[in-house]
């Protein structure tokens, strides 16, 4: 995530604008791939950090802690809606996708 300078965050919460949030995300879509990379692969992107993020703090016995304790349910529930409009970026401009 670091090349791509995306704040999940900012994205969410509606906290900066659509620039600031997608344009290092979608230069490196068209440098590095040429925009052959479609929406389907951004949203395996995601589910990838997903599934990164519920194991920053394994704890094998007792299942995946991090989502069950530590993120308040709206939170999660609005990181996970945001899926469907952050993949668009693999097809539209910063300004469309928000």
């Amino acid at each position: 995530q670091c090349n791509l300078c995306f704040n999940h965050g900012w994205f969410v919460q509606a906290e900066a604008p659509p620039g600031a949030i997608f344009t290092s995300f979608r230069e490196a879509l068209i440098r590095d791939h040429k925009l052959q990379i479609g929406q389907r692969d951004v949203a395996f992107y995601f589910v990838h950090w997903l599934t990164d993020l519920a194991g920053a703090e394994p704890t094998p016995l007792a299942g995946c802690e991090k989502f069950v304790t530590k993120f308040p349910l709206p939170v999660l529930n609005s990181f996970l809606r945001s899926f469907e409009f952050v993949e668009k970026i693999a097809n539209h401009s910063e300004t469309e996708v928000m």
